[in-house]
């Protein structure tokens, strides 16, 4: 068998046991041509042939080296974590676990530097914003209502989020610093869930509003009297998110039973499942190349993260203990 062929099964059957990153496989699959080669010099045989640079370079698909942050009771309350891409280093950034606060929904400033949540701990539930590393963490919205669920704006001037402060939950936004709320949504049902547009220009959101919970875009910069509807089914679509192309967008459906994954063009057209129904998927976030999803699962008894390519493929688990890790979010660029 040709010594070339060896380096590929080899690297093959190696990669199907752990997720691994581009760099790692460069690194291995150019381990396993020097071990074919020294084989070959001490062992007698064919001939060493010449390494084909061409295929120590091939890159089939990696897991993209960005991060994921999510939220886990796995210390006691709620806290804000971040992990890689492929699971791994998974810290705390709040440690609050003592106080028994809650800490839920991190979402990534678009420059990787900061993070924006939600906590309890003044009492309400608040916007609150801290750096990458977890420091200078501070109340941005610091209202008596309950305010949830913050999504940056593509440019990062800006935070969208949702909030009863009058009555009932509406979408608000504010700039980056909690100065100048304005309310962007003005009706009876609940919005909720803000995920901001790539080009800045609308706003996803999901609602109740026609009965059951579906997903509307609005404008950013109106009074959101033009909310468009783009799904419309007997089930509950929810928890949007815009594909960093700005062609799709991501969501969890119950319209089949328990909540799957889809995707569906901008304009609600082209809806497709892409997890099985039964298995309590939902939450999606795109990775910043659109490349993957990240989401969070019940399947094994209990919420875990899982990431998948972006038509559905490949899943892999990332996390794994008694406690329920969800709402993930990747991040991009973020630097330890």
């Amino acid at each position: 068998m040709p010594r070339l062929l060896y380096v590929e099964l080899g690297v093959t059957m190696f990669m199907k046991t752990r997720p691994t990153t581009m760099r790692h496989e460069r690194l291995i699959r150019f381990s396993f041509v020097c071990l074919v080669m020294l084989g070959t010099a001490c062992g007698g045989g064919e001939p060493v042939t010449p390494i084909d640079t061409a295929l120590v370079a091939e890159t089939p698909i990696a897991i993209p080296s960005f991060r994921i942050l999510f939220q886990s009771d796995r210390d006691g309350g709620f806290e804000v974590y971040m992990m890689d891409a492929n699971g791994a280093n998974q810290t705390n950034l709040t440690n609050n676990a003592v106080n028994r606060y809650n800490d839920r929904h991190p979402t990534g400033s678009p420059d990787g530097s900061a993070i924006a949540f939600r906590s309890d701990r003044d009492g309400s539930p608040d916007v609150w914003v801290m750096q990458v590393d977890g420091m200078n963490q501070r109340n941005l919205t610091n209202h008596p209502a309950t305010d949830l669920d913050a999504a940056w704006s593509p440019d990062g001037s800006q935070i969208v989020f949702d909030s009863d402060r009058d009555g009932n939950m509406e979408l608000y936004v504010m700039n980056a610093d909690g100065s100048e709320p304005r309310r962007l949504t003005m009706n009876d049902a609940l919005d909720s869930h803000p995920y901001w547009s790539p080009d800045g220009n609308r706003i996803a959101f999901h609602s109740d509003r026609s009965g059951q919970m579906d997903i509307y875009v609005v404008h950013a910069d109106g009074d959101g009297s033009d909310a468009t509807r783009l799904t419309d089914n007997p089930g509950n679509d929810q928890f949007p998110s815009w594909s960093p192309d700005g062609t799709q967008i991501a969501f969890d459906s119950d319209r089949d039973g328990l909540s799957s994954v889809y995707v569906m063009s901008v304009d609600g057209t082209n809806q497709v499942a892409l997890t099985d129904p039964g298995q309590v998927d939902g939450v999606p976030s795109w990775s910043p190349d659109g490349s993957q999803l990240v989401f969070r699962s019940q399947r094994d008894g209990n919420e875990e993260i899982y990431v998948m390519n972006a038509d559905g493929s490949g899943e892999i688990r990332l996390t794994d203990n008694d406690a329920a890790d969800g709402n993930p979010r990747w991040s991009p660029s973020i630097a330890r």
